[in-house]
Order: structure tokens, then sequence, then C-alpha cells
């Protein structure tokens, strides 16, 4: 699996060569980052956007420099552009990512231990070694701008690029579960993967908003063993909820309690094997 990983990570970086990644607004000198943590090792994956440029960047915008920096880039490989990444380089950025957890490398803890919770009921966490899940993006680059701010014609063209690359890294894991955070990326999966979800209302997901309507809760199930015509080799159970547990304003501790006791149910209704 690991070649077929470190073929995936160079196919990514010639993106990032080639202008095509950096064209639509992907950080010049950073890296791709295939996941965060280990997707040899784990069975439960979440999926998210893109890697947030604070991964790269300090609150002012400047490089993180060793021994702050969390991922490869450039500067830290050594070399003046991507054309110039040796194996030794990809293997190094790969490394990067399957440590992303080890504390030695300050995670983004404000980001991933809310994640962390919704994962919690299957017995697995980001920060276990014994038992661990990783990570996964629809698009493995950071880009300049957050991504609110690129035009939805610039998130789709990221995606679509991007798309094969995610199929063929979930096609090299052992990854049995994957969780999908927000609407936005229940929506972009389902466009870009071309699956249909299960969709059903979940009032204990409800938010309340003070003079305006509630935001309603919703699941999304599917199951897969292909991707776009290409097998998977084993059923993949993919679940979504259109909440972003980081961001949607009032998703409070209740709900992402009651998120991930579904989540544990739905594992033991599927019968997946963790």
């Amino acid at each position: 699996m690991r070649e077929e990983h470190l073929s995936t990570l160079s196919n990514l970086v010639v993106k990032l060569a080639d202008g095509g990644a950096v064209s639509l607004g992907a950080i010049e000198w950073a890296s791709p980052v295939l996941a965060f943590g280990n997707l040899i090792k784990s069975r439960v994956a979440t999926l998210g956007l893109n890697p947030s440029n604070i991964e790269f960047v300090d609150r002012h915008g400047k490089e993180l420099l060793e021994p702050n920096n969390r991922f490869e880039t450039l500067r830290s490989l050594n070399i003046d552009g991507w054309n110039y990444a040796t194996r030794e380089n990809i293997e190094t950025i790969l490394s990067g990512c399957d440590s992303y957890f080890d504390l030695s490398h300050r995670p983004y803890h404000a980001w991933f231990r809310p994640l962390d919770k919704v994962i919690a009921g299957l017995g697995v966490s980001f920060y276990s070694e014994l038992f661990p899940a990783c990570h996964l993006d629809l698009v493995p680059f950071a880009t300049e701008k957050k991504w609110a701010s690129l035009s939805q014609s610039t998130r789709r063209a990221l995606i679509d690029i991007s798309s094969p690359s995610l199929i063929d890294t979930l096609k090299a894991s052992n990854i049995v579960v994957l969780v999908l955070n927000g609407a936005g990326v229940v929506g972009e999966f389902e466009r870009v993967m071309s699956i249909e979800f299960e969709k059903q209302h979940v009032s204990d997901w409800d938010l309340d908003r003070k003079n305006v309507s509630n935001v309603r809760g919703f699941s999304f199930v599917a199951r897969m063993n292909s991707i776009r015509g290409i097998d998977l080799g084993r059923d993949v159970l993919v679940l979504g909820f259109n909440h972003n547990i980081q961001s949607s304003f009032g998703v409070k501790a209740a709900v992402v309690e009651s998120i991930s006791v579904w989540i544990y149910k739905q594992v033991k209704l599927f019968g997946v094997l963790i």
C-alpha cells in the first residue's frame, strides 16, 4: 500500500509542479497533504474540504519554519521547485502525513479535537497508536485564500482535479468507514463520486436560532464498493451530517454526542468491523 500512496503523492506533486493546482489558488510552496494520520493502519477516516493554510503559516501569514512546521515545504525539503522533488522527498512528505498526530508535530487541535469526539464511539481516535483514525480532504492542497473565499467555479475545479487522487487513496487503504464533515463535503462527494445518499432529518441535531428559523439537522448514509467504476475491493460505509462540527454556530456538545452515537449505531447496523 505504501508504494501506491507514494505514487498518488507523486501525482499530486506534479499538479503543483505544472502549475495546475497553483493557478486555482493552491499555496505554491506547500506540499500536498495526502492524509492526516496513518492511512495504512486506519480503518476509519473523516473527510473534509481541504487543509487549512494554518497548517503551513502562522497567524501573520508567515511560513512555519522548522521545528514548528507541521508539513513539508520547498524550503524544508531544500529544493527550488516541485519539479526537482525526488523519491526521497516524496517519502519524507508521506512520513510527515503518517506522523501528523504525534504531539511533537503540534497538530491543529482546535480543528481536530471536536471531530475526534464524533468518531470516539467507534473506539478509535486520531491520537491513538493502537486504534488510529485518519483524516482526508476532497482537495489535498492548502490554498492561499480560505475555502469560503474562493469562487464556486474555483472550488469545483480544485475538487475535480483532486478526485482521482482521492479515489486512489481510498482504494489503497484499509478504510471501511468514511465520515463526512458538513453539508458542503457531502454535496461535493456525492457529485464528484457519483453516489447517492439516503438523507433523513434528525430532530436531535436541530440547531436553535434566535429570531430566525432553526437550522435542521440531517444525516446521510451510503454504502459503496466502487467509485466511478473503480473497484475498491471492499464495502465502505459512508456517513455524513450537514453541520460542520468546527464552524457551524450552535453545535453544542449534546449534538456532537448524538452524532457520535448515530455513527456507532450505523456501523453496528451495517455489520462493519473496525
